[in-house]
């Protein structure tokens, strides 16, 4: 009898034991992403309404920060420049053009504002855009108790709306494409050809000359069972970037259409560059980002990036028929109207900058060559020290810094939201402001 009790405690024991290496394991089933969030779990806090127009931007130490190491401490920082010192601008508003190279800006953004605790608008629940392609209202982002650093979500412009939650010293900055290859990549993001049943074995120019039969069914209901995130009678290829940009362009439906007017347009156009800061163009992005620099004091530390959800399909390169071109300059006209508009006065600012403007670009890409080869590199150096130069101090760039740019800091924030505002949406207030799209 003994003996028999011996046994199975022995076997109850060895099953315990089990369980526990069982449990080890599962824990160590989770990504390095995983855990780096898990460490920032947070605790029931109370919450001190804020008011102050001074940046929430003192370490919490009462959480587990992976980056901690590279948060800023300082609620202002100065950068030696070429032109003297200046004190770097911490609250803008990003509008996220679609397929710009915006989730490479988004991306670099983040990193600016986790690193420095700002208090940007973030959206509802689990969801990715700010209202887009609605016009922003302010049930599309959580609710703050003091006034908003800032923007860089998927939004669409409108100034009344974000002039009055955020910083009234807020730079306004956004980007924009040439139109015909903004098309070409839209195009293929949004599964235009596919979802539209384009019959030619040429997308493009099938869908171009077809215009009235397959731009009607992909925003249709019938097309919406395959788009995503996409609301009927919403167009990704007509002047995309102008709805980005809030123009009156007929959607949703009701609102005024001034896409036949050209000097409609062209005032519409006319009020964004008074109320915007920059306006980059992607082919010119590290042209784009030193004008980003100059204008908001940063350094190149805060303009290193990694590049982010880049296409690649058939057509990218493509040379593209007079005739398809011919449609598409009819059919997106205020894009093209809007891209030839700042395409010059984004080379006026630069010529405004001085001779030394482009050997600042030069100083900077081969800055971000060593990081980016750096960060690639499997290697066992730990650091990497970027040496005083004429436009930019000395810095070193560590391994956490490659591993933060691959982290999505939109969780981060989210995270970081909850626990300094002490606020989480239930289903009443889900109910009461319910959401449009993604």
């Amino acid at each position: 009898m003994k003996i028999h009790l011996k046994k199975r405690n022995i076997q109850i024991c060895s099953l315990i034991v089990l369980m526990f290496m069982l449990v080890i394991l599962m824990n160590h089933s989770h990504t390095e992403e995983d855990d780096l969030v898990d460490n920032m779990r947070f605790a029931d806090v109370k919450v001190t309404p804020v008011e102050t127009n001074e940046y929430l931007n003192v370490v919490d130490y009462d959480y587990v920060d992976n980056f901690q190491s590279l948060l800023k401490n300082s609620r202002e920082i100065v950068h030696n420049t070429a032109h003297g010192k200046c004190k770097e601008r911490r609250s803008f508003v990003f509008i996220k053009t679609m397929k710009c190279g915006t989730q490479t800006l988004v991306n670099m953004f983040r990193r600016f504002v986790y690193l420095r605790h700002l208090n940007f608008m973030l959206p509802r629940l689990d969801k990715i855009y700010l209202g887009w392609p609605y016009t922003i209202n302010e049930h599309d982002f959580r609710p703050s108790k003091k006034q908003f650093d800032g923007l860089l979500e998927h939004s669409v412009y409108n100034r009344t709306v974000m002039k009055k939650f955020i910083r009234k010293d807020a730079a306004y900055i956004t980007i924009i494409r040439e139109p015909f290859s903004h098309f070409k990549s839209s195009f293929n993001y949004f599964n235009v050809g596919n979802i539209s049943l384009v019959q030619e074995s040429d997308h493009i120019s099938g869908y171009l000359q077809n215009l009235d039969k397959y731009e009607t069914f992909y925003k249709s209901p019938e097309g919406a069972r395959l788009r995503y995130c996409i609301p009927d009678g919403f167009s990704v290829t007509k002047n995309l970037l102008s709805n980005c940009l809030g123009m009156p362009l007929g959607f949703p439906p009701g609102r005024e259409n001034i896409e036949a007017d050209d000097t409609l347009i062209r005032e519409y156009i006319k009020q964004l560059d008074a109320d915007f800061d920059l306006v980059m163009i992607m082919e010119y992005f590290h042209e784009s980002l030193i004008l980003l620099k100059r204008i908001m004091c940063w350094s190149f530390e805060d303009l290193l990036y990694q590049t982010s959800n880049v296409g690649t399909y058939k057509s990218k390169n493509a040379s593209t028929s007079v005739k398809n071109l011919n449609i598409y300059k009819k059919w997106s006209q205020a894009d093209y109207i809007l891209y030839n508009y700042f395409n010059a006065t984004f080379w006026k600012k630069i010529s405004n900058e001085g001779k030394d403007f482009h050997e600042e670009v030069t100083e900077f890409s081969d800055v971000q060559a060593k990081v980016t080869s750096f960060c690639q590199t499997n290697g066992t150096k730990e650091a990497l020290v970027i040496n005083a130069a004429r436009f930019t101090d000395e810095f070193v760039v560590h391994k956490d810094f490659c591993i933060m740019q691959q982290v999505d800091l939109s969780v981060y924030l989210k995270t970081r939201y909850e626990r300094i505002e002490g606020w989480k949406e239930d289903e009443e207030y889900t109910k009461k402001y319910p959401l449009k799209t993604c």
